[in-house]
């Protein structure tokens, strides 16, 4: 078998950047600049943003209008497909090619990008994925090259449904339904899927892999304070989502409606109405009971400030939002401005080593971690190589310490991740409870591993006695 080549980011590229820039802006070419974004090390969500405003600037200089809204839909949902997917489609072109390592990196991703087409766009007629992966194979490197990337897609087709199916995985020699065989199919690194195997068991461990490889549904949060607030919930409920606790709603892919209530979903926004957060962080926070508290909170790893605006909606006292990040506290005095919320005081501060000598309240630590619950929804994540899984640990423990030594008796700390390793969840909370005095668990909760759709997500509830 071929050797089968995934970039990592942060990985060096020469992607012929004169020929790469000078294509027309697409929704595939623009796909392609942002993968190759991804390579350099930037995050899919970074890599889209430059892409648009590559092509806009294209367009600008060729008197056109750019990407329309649906072209960018249509790159979105291939840059995050084909990096949800990127090692199963891996493993189909070594099927197809004698050699892939040896063709130019960013041709992979083009040939990648259209076996997407093939195998998961319902909608692209086969022919078309087909015609513009040569026709750019040709552009950036002539008709020799055009020529292979034809016939590797020709033989794609041939495959029939057979790249669908688990058998087609299955590596010489190895055992059916093994952590390599099943890493294979849901397109996770092997790390990642023995990980669960071990500390989840082969059963749970599918059950995650299998929701990582899916579509990650989208979520809006009504504003509790909004007017019309009941209604509108009522409205989205009967739209057709799915209630993630109280003010939350959940939508299948591609279920979200573009209008409730006369009003488009971008208005409502734009209105204050709702926001836009994932299910997962919307009910780690119910299931917490964060919305209980009577104390003044500090959100002390506020990243974008999502959880900070989501208790502020429910009439809990947030007066403080730190992170290590000015870049991602920035947008939170706007957030607030939109839902009609007072802004709590922002600083840019090192939870390793916070300013403040005691806190008379209770804290929310969002903690840094390596994401393993949202691979669905961050899907670059599956490049980072297993050290990274590693690396959050001596942070989280660091952070969690120190704060620890500034609670007050009587005061509550939550503690929030967003990944699927024991290491950075329940352990962490062992070993700070254990090696801490007067701290007691009042609470923990887990994502259940069957939920189909769910993002990943642990929650612990602390409190000094």
């Amino acid at each position: 078998m071929a050797k089968i080549r995934v970039a990592q980011s942060g990985t060096a590229v020469a992607p012929l950047p004169g020929k790469i820039r000078k294509l027309s802006p697409t929704a595939r070419h623009c796909a392609l600049w942002a993968l190759l974004l991804v390579d350099s090390g930037m995050t899919a969500q970074q890599a889209l943003a430059t892409a648009f405003s590559s092509a806009s600037s294209v367009a600008c200089s060729a008197e056109s209008s750019g990407l329309a809204p649906v072209e960018r839909n249509l790159c979105s949902e291939l840059v995050y497909g084909y990096l949800r997917t990127e090692l199963r489609i891996a493993f189909i072109l070594s099927r197809v090619l004698p050699r892939p390592q040896s063709l130019p990196h960013p041709l992979l991703h083009v040939l990648g990008l259209a076996v997407y087409g093939l195998l998961f766009q319902d909608k692209v007629p086969d022919h078309a994925a087909v015609f513009s992966a040569v026709e750019t194979a040709q552009a950036l490197y002539g008709q020799g090259l055009a020529r292979v990337a034809n016939g590797a897609l020709r033989s794609v087709q041939r495959l029939a449904d057979a790249p669908m199916h688990e058998d087609f995985y299955l590596p010489h020699g190895a055992e059916a339904g093994c952590a390599e065989h099943m890493a294979l199919f849901y397109s996770l690194p092997l790390w990642i899927m023995g990980h669960w195997y071990k500390h989840y068991g082969r059963d749970a461990a599918l059950q995650l892999a299998r929701r990582s490889f899916d579509r990650p549904w989208s979520a809006v949060r009504v504003n509790a304070q909004y007017s019309a607030a009941m209604s509108l919930r009522e409205a989205l409920l009967a739209s057709g989502g799915e209630a993630v606790g109280q003010w939350g709603i959940a939508f299948a892919p591609g279920a979200q409606p573009s209008a409730v209530c006369g009003q488009s979903l971008h208005d409502l926004h734009r209105e204050g109405a709702l926001s836009y957060q994932s299910a997962g962080s919307q009910l780690v926070l119910e299931e917490l009971g964060l919305y209980g508290w009577e104390k003044p909170v500090w959100d002390v790893c506020a990243g974008f400030g999502g959880k900070t605006v989501a208790l502020l909606e429910r009439r809990i006292v947030v007066p403080l939002a730190t992170d290590r990040s000015m870049q991602r506290l920035a947008g939170l005095p706007g957030q607030c401005s939109r839902l009609g919320l007072g802004c709590p005081s922002v600083a840019l501060t090192d939870a390793v080593k916070p300013p403040l000598e005691h806190w008379d309240g209770h804290m929310l630590v969002d903690a840094p971690c390596s994401g393993l619950g949202v691979l669905a929804r961050r899907p670059d994540i599956r490049r980072r190589p297993p050290h990274e899984g590693n690396s959050h640990e001596g942070l989280q423990q660091s952070i969690l310490f120190s704060l620890a030594a500034k609670m007050r008796p009587g005061c509550q700390m939550a503690y929030i991740t967003c990944t699927l390793r024991p290491n950075e969840n329940e352990k962490q909370i062992e070993h700070l409870v254990r090696e801490s005095d007067g701290l007691q668990v009042l609470r923990q909760w887990q994502t259940p591993h069957e939920h189909p759709w769910l993002e990943g997500m642990y929650g612990a509830l602390l409190r000094k006695v």
